[in-house]
């Protein structure tokens, strides 16, 4: 009884596990068909847009090659077409006009070719206006600076200056300018260029090279700006010479690339001195601590080549530099006596 009883439920087991394989491999097989159907359209875009790609290619080229090869009767005839076309283009444009009350395209105000806006017509313009303005002739183009105006130093001796020519490295390198404000250029001699900015030297080289080279293409770069020098002196961090690149430099850059003032400068009344050749130089009063620390341009002076700063030392500066060359010696000795010092003799060990 036991034995009919079990081989009937293993039998219907069986049966419900084979009915479950196959619905799970038929569900397996629907999501295949599915992938493959999404890969095979996926394919048919891309043979399409590629179609599409070759169509463009060689189809345009052919497209404008036929209006390139036109003859002049065809071209003639397409000229008379133009006004017809336009005839018709009115005629059409009536109907809009009274369906929707605005003007056709003939009433429309038509603006000369050459009329162009002043500045104050664009005055009241807001920036998006003038946007779409630009590139249609109608706003008035800026003129150029003019070229002893577009470089802001002059050449000079000592100066060294770079020369590029475009296509012939042969008359191209670095040139030194020499104290007759001349360079030594290849073929062509000496060349004066003192007191010429670099556009202007750009001019003369090109015309001394026409006769050379055809249409000369040549561009001036300077390498060292050594002609103009200001000179900062006394107590600051660096004294010395100021390399200008400008005709004119301020206190404020001057200052800053001499390192700054000391602590025991007169910072509050430097002298600003332009030298002169009949003895009598121009002194001026420049209140640097208020230029640097406190931001007063008022004080911000134009030095021009050869002008001096100077900031004089406080009085207890001066005191002080006085009495160290006597009290230096007084100190080593009384350390030597004592046997304080132990540092000023170099060849000491035993430590």
């Amino acid at each position: 009884m036991k034995t009919q009883t079990i081989f009937p439920t293993v039998r219907s087991v069986r049966a419900a596990r084979g009915a479950g394989v196959e619905r799970a491999a038929e569900r397996i097989g629907v999501a295949r068909r599915g992938e493959f159907a999404l890969a095979a359209l996926a394919l048919r875009i891309v043979r399409a847009a590629l179609a599409a790609g070759v169509f463009l290619i060689f189809v345009q080229p052919l497209h404008a090659q036929n209006f390139a090869n036109w003859t002049p009767e065809q071209a003639v005839q397409s000229e008379q077409a133009q006004p017809a076309l336009k005839t018709g283009l009115d005629s059409s444009a009536e109907p809009l006009k009274d369906a929707q009350g605005a003007p056709s395209l003939k009433e429309q105000p038509q603006i000369p070719a050459a009329a162009t806006f002043s500045e104050e017509d664009l005055k009241g313009l807001s920036p998006e206006e003038l946007q779409a303005l630009m590139g249609t002739g109608l706003i008035p183009q800026p003129q150029a600076l003019p070229a002893a105006e577009a470089s802001g130093y002059t050449l000079g001796p000592t100066d060294v200056i770079t020369i590029t020519v475009m296509r012939h490295p042969e008359v191209s390198g670095e040139y030194p300018i020499n104290n007759e404000g001349k360079i030594q250029y290849e073929f062509v001699g000496d060349i004066l260029v003192s007191g010429l900015n670099k556009e202007e030297a750009e001019e003369v080289i090109s015309r001394h090279l026409s006769e050379y080279i055809v249409s000369p293409e040549v561009t001036v770069k300077i390498a060292q700006y050594n002609s103009k020098i200001v000179y900062v002196v006394g107590e600051v961090a660096a004294p010395g010479k100021i390399f200008m690149r400008g005709d004119t430099i301020t206190v404020r850059e001057a200052l800053m690339q001499a390192g700054l003032p000391r602590l025991g400068g007169i910072t509050k009344k430097s002298h600003l001195i332009t030298p002169s050749d009949s003895g009598k130089p121009k002194k001026k009063y420049i209140d640097v601590y208020a230029l640097l620390y406190q931001g007063d341009l008022r004080e911000n002076d134009t030095m021009y080549p050869g002008d001096v700063l100077y900031i004089p030392p406080t009085f207890l500066t001066k005191v002080m530099r006085t009495i160290s060359p006597v009290a230096a010696p007084i100190g080593q000795a009384a350390g030597a006596t004592t046997g304080v010092n132990v540092i000023s003799n170099p060849t000491r060990t035993g430590y």
